[in-house]
């Protein structure tokens, strides 16, 4: 792909990569100035991936697990001290168990309707384990739900992809993002690459997978729709 095309399928930082190559260009100069803008240079970049984690058919993940045990915990004194746990590790643990105690952190912080020290939460899942996809997408997933750059979130499900290239509801919060892109700037080859993108994604849904396939194919009959309006 050259650099307008990577550019329209959101592949933020493969298109910055090939900017900085021709940077006589007027379209990379653009490109250059928007990834400085947005500091996106400050998104993780993974060094030995990691094994995806795999989404079950109840649309969650194994590393979701101890948030349910915690949110079940009756007693206020008994939660006080998970949450000083949870803390703790994420300062003095080992890499592996800091990613996970900001992963939880961020997701209690969702249920808690603080946004924004969620994503900063997700934000540090990913830094200290950059080889992990699920750190990335679910960063994305919920800036995607408040309104951040749609940019920055891109860069976020550029690294999901890159480490989890089967992950079905990566290419469809993908997707979301370029048609929120085409209905902001009315750049066509935004909607063109958000079909393409659900077509992916419906073809990375697992047999079991059936609700979360479902959601998808009615994203894509929308804007099918809407397309031929």
């Amino acid at each position: 792909m050259n650099i307008e095309q990577l550019f329209y399928d959101g592949q933020i930082h493969a298109c910055y990569k090939e900017a900085i190559d021709n940077t006589e260009d007027v379209f990379a100069h653009q490109v250059i100035e928007l990834y400085a803008r947005f500091n996106l240079a400050s998104i993780p970049h993974f060094t030995v991936p990691e094994q995806p984690s795999i989404e079950r058919e109840n649309e969650t993940y194994v590393e979701q697990d101890v948030v349910k045990e915690i949110r079940e915990i009756a007693d206020e004194g008994e939660f006080n001290e998970c949450i000083k746990h949870l803390e703790m590790t994420a300062k003095f643990g080992s890499v592996e168990e800091k990613a996970q105690s900001f992963f939880t952190q961020a997701q209690l912080f969702l249920f808690a309707h603080q946004y924004d020290e969620s994503v900063h939460c997700f934000i540090q899942a990913a830094k200290c384990n950059p080889n992990q996809a699920l750190f990335y997408g679910m960063a994305a997933q919920t800036m995607q739900r408040f309104d951040y750059s749609p940019f920055e979130i891109l860069g976020y499900l550029e690294r999901a992809i890159e480490l989890d290239v089967e992950n079905a509801r990566w290419y469809w919060n993908k997707a979301l993002v370029l048609t929120e892109l085409y209905k902001d700037l009315q750049q066509e080859p935004f909607l063109g690459q958000a079909l393409i993108t659900l077509e992916q994604a419906i073809a990375c849904c697992r047999p079991e997978q059936k609700s979360l396939k479902i959601a998808i194919e009615n994203t894509l009959e929308n804007m099918r729709e809407y397309l031929f309006q």
